[in-house]
């Protein structure tokens, strides 16, 4: 279904004609295609606003996911709806740019994984404990490597093997 995309920060030259193409490949790839799901691109302050507001974290970060449906098992999205809405996915650009820029990565190669992550939050999936972490950890995994065959990129999962993140 319909894929809204926004780009609201200008700092940052992100190439959004192709992000949108590897947005679409990434939903058909969970199968989720018949799904809306938006996606914006947001300025470290915007981030950091919406962080605080629903996390009580006064700072940019990388992803945060709203999903439309709450308290799902990971990956079972209810069968009979009229609604067919993953949620929204805000990606703190300016963030990701700097954390790409230490770790010497290209921003556009790492915006699919951070797009991954967020729909694996929108479909349930979390990392709260050690159980959930490697759930989520193991199909950001999946995603990513038929997401690297289609494309030539070399993604990986968010989740770093080993460490176990609380957020």
């Amino acid at each position: 279904m319909t894929l809204l995309f926004e780009n609201l920060q200008k700092g940052i030259h992100i190439n959004t004609k192709l992000l949108k193409l590897h947005i679409n490949v990434i939903r058909r790839l969970f199968g989720l295609e018949s799904y809306d799901l938006s996606v914006t691109c947001l300025t470290n302050h915007e981030i950091a606003k919406i962080n605080d507001q629903y996390r009580g974290k006064k700072e940019p970060t990388d992803v945060l996911a709203f999903p439309f449906y709450e308290n799902i098992k990971p990956g079972v999205l209810p069968s009979s709806t009229d609604v067919l809405d993953l949620g929204d996915i805000y990606l703190g650009i300016p963030y990701i740019y700097n954390q790409c820029s230490r770790n010497n990565q290209k921003i556009q190669e790492v915006l699919p994984v951070m797009v991954t992550h967020g729909i694996c939050h929108l479909i349930g999936y979390d990392h709260e404990n050690e159980q959930q972490y490697k759930e989520m950890f193991v199909k950001e995994s999946v995603i990513l490597k038929e997401f690297n065959k289609k494309t030539g990129y070399n993604c990986v999962s968010l989740l770093g093997v080993g460490h176990y993140i609380q957020e």
